[in-house]
């Protein structure tokens, strides 16, 4: 038989496999082989036929272990050892295929399609340059075999040369259209170079003669999700996992694709299966982390992310260390770990960075400048510079805070919180013209952020722009209804200015948002004794005294000092007489009941407040004694 027409046989084989076997009534599949057709070879070529059809499944396991004995059962067979070490090849099996070779009869040693194909073993399990050694020997008279063609390919592959193993294998496939092996290796390697189309054309084609082979259908849910068609990408994994549902790989893909398109609770279960499986592979564990953080699932996040650590970490981990520090209760044993990589791997400037802002929520500024320091002199970063800058506030370091965000700056002009940051510093360094720019750089980047319209009303105030202030204040909350920040503020300016029905809507808002808001109930008071309503206003006051008791006495002073700037004296007064009741013994309250008592001619309440004010500061009492005989004096001369 001469060699066409022997791979003439073999690709028919691959086609017709349905006539090898039956399938009975329980749905399993049965191999028929007729008695009397009970020669070696028929045998033999009966295996052959079983061997094929669980390679045409992708199950190259049990299409070796029957391949392997159809060589044994008939060792003439020179098919059988063909088959057998194109399965291994494509299954990655190079132990068995050295194993066939120590034991291949001496008659097929010399035969090309078997010496190309020890070349690919020789590759995979020795010395590349002795596979193309024998290649090339093989080149001078069979560059056109198909055999030949495909075993370039596969070295080509196993060198990782990309661009040559994808220019044999279309070779291959342009000689031989029909060629029953390499297929997805093939597909693997235009996948690399980016040719997901070419990818796609060849594993459709061979999804025609193996219509039930999950590994297909998961390099084709690759390729497609390489170009977009993720609803596709889909399909093609649940396919791989119907006829394979064990298959760990492809569970790990089909997670990973459902975590970006936002099916976290589907993504969790697909990945946990392929954890099951593949605890080792660190990309895996790092997305089956990232999906349990998105789901809030901290505590099995935090069990698992350690050794993402030890295991040459990225700066995605180091992100999700700083999200597992803010949410879990395993703060101590996260930071010990933080500890380790930074011995393993002390030239990671993100660890650096992380190890910096956790020593600043600590509140260990000397450690966290150490650190990010580091992380800068090992990679300037916008964002290390930024959290440098914190730390330099926080050490109320403020020039130098400010360089450090003018550097972050440098790096990234796109850098909001660097904007933001640097116009709230320049406005507490009483620089309004400078955090004004700042500001409006921040809402150029960002122009629907409403807290950015309240950063630019505090530094229009600052410059005296009271209006312009107004009108960005109303900007903020209509981008964003719940900018607790602008209402607070808004609500201050309505009062200056008189409008207290404008002022009450306005904290309204903010109450409605965050009910406990003390600095909102006590504006609340100050506004509702401005127009009167005491009985509203002492609502307000006993929900800040339930909140804040130990504020209660400042509170009421606040309040007081708000109604006598108005020249509210008789409300005022009112307001102390009650605080009073609470806070008997402050001599504070008490001077400013007498005072308010003198300005709004209650002469006799002043009276009792200088007896009882004596017993607490006699100097004060003394001061408002005498005031109290110069008013008495004059209103007798009167």
């Amino acid at each position: 038989m001469q060699w066409t027409e022997r791979e003439f046989h073999m690709a028919a084989r691959s086609r017709l496999l349905q006539r090898f076997f039956r399938r009975g009534e329980d749905g399993a599949v049965y191999f028929v082989l007729d008695p009397a057709r009970s020669s070696t070879s028929d045998k033999c070529a009966h295996l052959l036929d079983r061997a094929a059809y669980h390679w045409r499944r992708g199950e190259y396991a049990e299409a070796l272990e029957v391949a392997e004995a159809a060589t044994k059962l008939d060792p003439d067979s020179e098919e059988a050892y063909l088959m057998f070490a194109c399965y291994a090849i494509e299954g990655e099996q190079w132990d068995s295929l050295e194993r066939l070779f120590e034991r291949l009869p001496e008659e097929f040693a010399g035969e090309i399609p078997l010496v190309a194909l020890r070349a690919v073993a020789t590759a995979a399990t020795g010395d590349p340059s002795l596979a193309h050694a024998a290649l090339e020997r093989l080149a001078q008279q069979h560059a056109k075999n198909s055999f030949f063609l495909f075993a370039k390919a596969e070295v080509y592959r196993l060198e990782r040369r990309w661009v040559e193993a994808a220019d044999y294998f279309r070779r291959l496939y342009s000689h031989q259209s029909d060629f029953p092996y390499g297929h997805i290796h093939a597909a693997q390697v235009l996948i690399v170079l980016g040719a997901h189309d070419d990818a796609i054309r060849l594993l459709d084609g061979r999804l025609r003669s193996q219509p039930r082979n999950a590994e297909i259908y998961h390099w084709l849910g690759v390729a497609l999700e390489a170009t977009g068609e993720r609803s596709k990408a889909l399909q093609a994994y649940r396919e791989s996992l119907s006829i394979q549902p064990e298959r760990h790989s492809t569970h790990y893909r089909l997670g990973r694709l459902e975590h970006r398109i936002g099916h976290d609770v589907a993504a969790l279960q697909h990945l946990r299966l392929a954890f099951d499986g593949m605890p080792d592979v660190l990309p895996l564990r790092r997305e089956l982390v990232a999906v349990l953080i998105t789901l809030q699932q901290w505590q099995e996040a935090a069990r698992l992310f350690p050794e993402l650590l030890r295991q040459d970490p990225t700066r995605e981990d180091a992100e999700m260390l700083l999200q597992l520090y803010d949410h879990t209760n395993s703060q101590q044993e996260l930071e010990a770990t933080l500890k380790d990589a930074l011995q393993l791997y002390p030239q990671r400037p993100w660890l650096w960075y992380v190890h910096g802002l956790i020593a600043l929520k600590r509140g260990d500024h000397a450690e966290a400048e150490r650190a990010l320091l580091e992380s800068i002199r090992l990679e300037p970063s916008a964002d290390a510079f930024v959290a440098l800058a914190r730390v330099q506030r926080a050490l109320r370091r403020t020039a130098e805070a400010i360089e450090s965000y003018s550097r972050a700056l440098e790096l990234n002009r796109k850098h909001i919180a660097a904007w933001t940051e640097r116009c709230m510093l320049r406005l507490e360094a009483n620089q309004p013209d400078q955090a004004l720019a700042d500001i409006a750089q921040a809402i150029e980047l960002a122009p629907d952020v409403g807290q950015f319209y309240y950063l630019r009303a505090r530094c229009l105030l600052a410059l005296g722009k009271e209006a312009h202030a107004l009108e960005d204040l109303i900007a903020a909350v209509q981008r964003d209804p719940a900018c607790i920040d602008a209402w607070l503020l808004s609500s201050q300016l309505w009062r200056q200015r008189g409008e207290y029905a404008q002022a009450i809507y306005a904290l309204k808002q903010v109450l409605t948002v965050m009910p406990d808001d003390v600095a909102a109930h006590i504006a609340m008071a100050e506004t509702q004794l401005a127009i009167g309503r005491f009985n509203a206003a002492r609502q307000h006051i006993q929900r800040v005294l339930e909140l804040r008791p130990d504020q209660g006495e400042e509170l009421f002073l606040q309040l007081g000092k708000s109604l006598e700037a108005r020249h509210l004296y008789h409300r005022a007064l009112e307001l102390y007489e009650e605080a009073l009741q609470h806070y008997p013994n402050s001599a504070d309250l008490r001077f400013r009941c007498g005072y308010v008592a003198l300005k709004s001619g209650a002469l006799h309440i002043c009276s009792r407040q200088v007896e009882e004010l004596s017993a607490l500061d006699p100097i004060r009492a003394a001061t408002l004694r005498d005031v109290y005989a110069a008013l008495s004096q004059a209103r007798r001369e009167r």
